[in-house]
């Protein structure tokens, strides 16, 4: 059941993991200077949050709400199952420096959190899994995606957080079951993709071919599968590394404003996201950008014609409306 929506609706999700959305392939060690630059990245980012009146949907990593941690007898986090992934060689955990935040704080995010609880302008804190396991892996079990969440509730609750959103690691999304079971209302879906019929390996190369080409964004509509509101992306904001250096960042505007009037027009979601290491790539231009869709954001939210919602936020509205409250 897809919901219908009174105004067109601008959307934002974050995806906050620092080194460890990186795990999966060991990239980390090549993003330390963007691990560097993040947290400036995400101080500016609020301040522009503030500045613009956006709600956002930060996506944490579980891990980031800890200060420190240590193992076990020999093990490190022993409450979380492991992934049995056949490309992964050796503990899930091996990364993870078992140290503090002071000695390694590309790990540890207490002082994000912090920061974004301590917005003017409300955010909401979501879910990007406890490690950033990829949970539409095979090696993922039911009962280890499950340790993973019950882990992130444990230390959100210490922030006075309730979850209530979702974001898959990797876009890869399974064990909705488990989501439901444990009190979530919602999750962000993928991106409708015009490729989705091609096979796997063309997909990338599509993607980014769409990038490049002067399509509208789509506007999406939530859907209810049963047990929880499927809302999903519309448009990733992208990062400046490699040859994306050679797209103009005002192209990507162009983009998400085509994708804001979309919405506008439509009454659907204009839902865009990204990760903090990725402004971190080339802050000063990606930050302006982000600025001018803001300010276009602000003028259609002025004008009546967009709302500006977070992933959480929406689905109590969507629930409520539901039960004729």
């Amino acid at each position: 059941m897809n919901a219908q929506l009174p105004t067109g609706t601008f959307m934002l999700s974050i995806d906050t993991e620092l080194a460890w959305g990186s795990v999966y392939n060991g990239s980390f060690r090549q993003r330390l200077g963007h691990y560097a630059r993040t947290r400036e990245a995400i101080t500016r980012l609020l301040a522009l949050s503030e500045r613009y009146h956006i709600s956002a949907t930060w996506a944490v990593v579980g891990h980031l709400f800890l200060d420190q941690c240590r193992a076990v007898d020999g093990i490190k986090h022993p409450e979380i199952i492991r992934p049995e992934y056949s490309w992964f060689g050796g503990d899930w955990f091996d990364a993870d420096p078992s140290s503090d935040l002071g000695t390694d704080p590309f790990w540890y995010g207490p002082d994000i959190v912090g920061q974004i609880q301590e917005c003017r302008v409300p955010q909401e804190i979501g879910c990007h899994g406890f490690s950033h396991m990829i949970a539409g892996d095979l090696g993922c079990s039911r009962e280890c995606f499950a340790s993973e969440i019950r882990a992130c509730r444990e230390q959100a609750a210490k922030w006075g957080v309730t979850l209530q959103s979702f974001v898959f690691p990797r876009n890869s999304i399974a064990h909705l079951d488990v989501l439901a079971e444990q009190g979530f209302t919602t999750f962000r879906g993928p991106e409708p993709a015009w490729y989705g019929g091609l096979p796997g390996p063309c997909h990338r190369p599509a993607r980014a071919a769409a990038r490049l080409l002067p399509l509208t964004p789509p506007a999406v509509t939530p859907r209810w599968d049963g047990a929880l509101w499927d809302i999903p992306a519309s448009f990733f904001y992208p990062h400046r590394d490699g040859v994306a250096h050679m797209v103009p960042v005002g192209w990507n505007v162009h983009k998400a404003n085509l994708g804001l009037a979309e919405a506008a027009r439509q009454r659907g979601i204009f839902h865009m996201w990204f990760h903090p290491f990725n402004l971190a790539s080339d802050p000063e231009p990606l930050l302006a950008g982000l600025e001018s869709i803001f300010q276009r954001v602000d003028r259609l939210r002025a004008a009546g014609k967009l709302a500006n919602a977070t992933i959480g936020g929406l689905a109590q509205e969507l629930n409520a409306s539901q039960a004729g409250v």
